[in-house]
């Protein structure tokens, strides 16, 4: 399920941030070209903006999706370059204030007083912009002894010990930290990818949105496609994970990926639908309008589902 040259076209005529992944993950061009497009994110359209609102204390202001963690999870999305100068150094500075070298070995302070979520945000920034850092090794090494005996993970269980079954929304936001931390070598690829396929089979076991027990949709919000997700899970931010892994091939996806392509226009794109309450420093796109955010991942699961499965 090819994109159309009329799609890709569209989606080059949208913001250097989706310009250069649209070159990478669509079109196949040589490293050169969307290495140019990625800096040139920096310097105009969104990437500008989030520039723009970096305050002299190097933060972003408070708020529900403007604080600097929200931002600099919007900011790996769009992969502004990690030794752009001001970005790193806001991001290491969140770090340094947030994960002391005394906190990153104290695994009761880690547990009892930080969600799991914001430990997987900080490890997925963490690994991003630093790099090996001690620090995230430890983090890693707590968040990998969490993981449920269901295969995912879930923050409740900081207030709620006895909690027993998994959440898509921290099994994600754990996902993608420890996906980034063994890409840059902060813990094993293998030990990683032990991790990953119990938490991946976790999630086929429910095709992604749905009741293992009954078949039925778990909450309708997470067939919602939105942008950005913070940390909210949805199918669409699900399969734009896997697309990457073996798994992108599992058929149990079929329901996902049939689901994914019922809401695709005549004109072969997708919208984004919905705002998740709360301000934010900007829109990036028109809710309720055409997404080129949601055709660019819908395309990119799409197109390497299809290889996985010919």
């Amino acid at each position: 399920m090819q994109a159309t040259n009329g799609v890709i076209d569209w989606l080059m005529e949208g913001d250097p941030v989706i310009r250069w992944q649209t070159m990478r993950d669509l079109c196949g061009m040589p490293e050169d070209q969307w290495q140019a497009g990625r800096r040139e994110a920096t310097k105009i359209g969104w990437g500008f903006r989030f520039l723009e609102g970096l305050r002299a204390d190097r933060t972003w202001p408070p708020g529900r999706w403007t604080d600097t963690v929200w931002t600099l999870q919007t900011i790996v999305d769009c992969g502004l370059p990690p030794d752009h100068a001001p970005i790193y150094d806001a991001a290491k500075q969140f770090l340094d204030r947030n994960l002391t070298p005394e906190r990153a070995v104290d695994e009761k302070w880690l547990l009892t007083q930080m969600d799991l979520c914001h430990l997987g945000l900080w490890l997925r920034i963490g690994a991003y912009f630093l790099g090996r850092d001690e620090r995230l090794t430890h983090l890693a090494g707590t968040v990998l002894r969490t993981q449920m005996l269901d295969g995912g993970w879930n923050c409740r269980k900081r207030t709620n010990p006895q909690t027993c079954h998994s959440s898509f929304h921290t099994t994600f936001n754990i996902l993608e930290g420890l996906s980034a931390a063994a890409e840059r070598g902060i813990i094993p690829m293998s030990v990683f990818r032990e991790s990953e396929a119990r938490a991946l089979e976790f999630m086929l076991a429910h095709r992604l949105y749905r009741s293992d027990k009954t078949g039925e949709i778990v909450h309708e919000r997470f067939t919602h496609l939105t942008y950005p997700s913070h940390w909210h899970y949805t199918v669409l931010r699900g399969l734009d994970y896997l697309r990457n892994c073996r798994e992108i091939g599992d058929p149990r996806l079929e329901d996902p990926i049939a689901m994914l392509v019922s809401r695709r226009s005549e004109k072969g794109r997708w919208p984004v639908e919905k705002r998740i309450p709360g301000a934010t420093l900007f829109d990036m796109e028109k809710f309720g309008g055409e997404s080129r955010w949601n055709t660019l991942r819908a395309l990119r699961v799409l197109q390497n589902r299809q290889k996985a499965v010919e």
